[in-house]
């Protein structure tokens, strides 16, 4: 690694950020040290408030692996089966379709409606309070399959709403409470939460959209349906954690972490990441986004190499952008075919 790269890449995120006012955080690291990380635009606009280490950014999506750890911790425990119906342990979720099991919600592969089925459904789902959740779950049963469960691959919100009322049912605690203490701490991931509409956290971020008339405006949280699915807060370095997590196979015995990386072959989802090839490399990836920030979290196994970036910017495709450009200013350009990863469908 050497200067020019660094100075290649400094050019491109001024550039892009003078044309595209994207700001936000990218932590690039190489063998557990960082090799680069550059703090663009503000954490808050209005006040000029600029990034920092402890800057506290919604991951939204990328709230999913850390949900998958919590699960399969249980797993490991022999407190749950993941071949079972999810309402082995869940009473709400009985009405769906008896073929369905906690693996496939897992790889995206089960075949259930999500909350966003209709727009009135979506309506009373996403301002309803948290703890009407297991009542909007129990409704959606009502609706019907969007596939046969195990024949093929769709990203939805509810694969992981599910693991994390069950991960609630089994541990006897709460959702906020379980990760805290059973994967933020042991993680060493010394900011990250669970968020909730009243949450009060210093050096938290402001999110920001486009309005159609091109003028940046911040947005308001609306949190409660979120759940598993992406409710989790935290630092780039809370974030990096994942990367130690996977790199040295933490809180979950070997077997379980080679089930979570392996990809069904239905779509290239392993449990809570998607696994595929970037610029022939083996990527292991996921990101996250929704009203006001984008997230992206890439590992490349076999070179030790770790790009995140954190966004509190909600508009245009930055996250593939800035994830080419650093790869061209470290790697070089190549003609190799690489797969953009589109999990939150409508949120590029």
């Amino acid at each position: 690694m050497n200067k020019i790269a660094f100075e290649r890449l400094d050019g491109f995120l001024n550039e892009y950020y003078n044309r595209n006012k994207n700001s936000g955080i990218l932590r690039i690291t190489y063998k557990d040290k960082i090799l680069y990380e550059k703090y663009i635009g503000f954490a808050n606009i209005e006040k000029e408030l600029p990034f920092s280490k402890d800057s506290v950014f919604s991951l939204y999506s990328l709230s999913k692996p850390f949900c998958t750890i919590g699960l399969l911790k249980l797993k490991d425990k022999n407190l749950v089966d993941i071949d079972a119906h999810p309402s082995k342990y869940l009473p709400e979720a009985e009405g769906f379709d008896s073929r369905v099991t906690i693996r496939q919600l897992l790889h995206h592969i089960s075949g259930l409606p999500d909350f966003m089925q209709t727009a009135k459904f979506e309506q009373k789902y996403k301002t309803g309070l948290s703890y009407e959740l297991r009542d909007h779950l129990k409704e959606l049963t009502n609706y019907p399959m969007v596939f046969e469960p195990g024949t093929k691959g769709m990203y939805a919100n509810i694969n992981f709403i599910i693991p994390a009322l069950i991960i609630e049912n089994v541990s006897g605690m709460s959702y906020t409470e379980y990760m805290k203490s059973e994967v933020f701490e042991p993680l060493g991931m010394q900011t990250a939460m669970v968020d909730n509409e009243n949450l009060k956290v210093d050096n938290r971020v402001t999110g920001y959209e486009l309005t159609a008339d091109k003028k940046i405006t911040p947005i308001d949280r609306i949190l409660n349906w979120a759940y598993g699915a992406g409710d989790i807060i935290g630092t780039v370095q809370d974030v990096y954690c994942l990367n130690k997590a996977i790199k040295h196979r933490l809180l979950l015995k070997a077997e379980t972490w080679e089930e979570v990386l392996t990809p069904s072959q239905l779509n290239s989802m392993g449990m809570g990441c998607t696994v595929s090839t970037w610029h022939n490399k083996k990527r292991i990836t996921h990101n996250g986004g929704w009203d006001g920030f984008r997230t992206l979290h890439i590992q490349l196994p076999e070179d030790d190499f770790d790009i995140i970036f954190l966004s509190n910017s909600a508009w245009g495709n930055a996250r593939n952008d800035i994830a080419e450009a650093v790869y061209e200013s470290f790697y070089g350009s190549d003609n190799a075919i690489s797969e953009e990863v589109k999990m939150d469908v409508g949120y590029i």
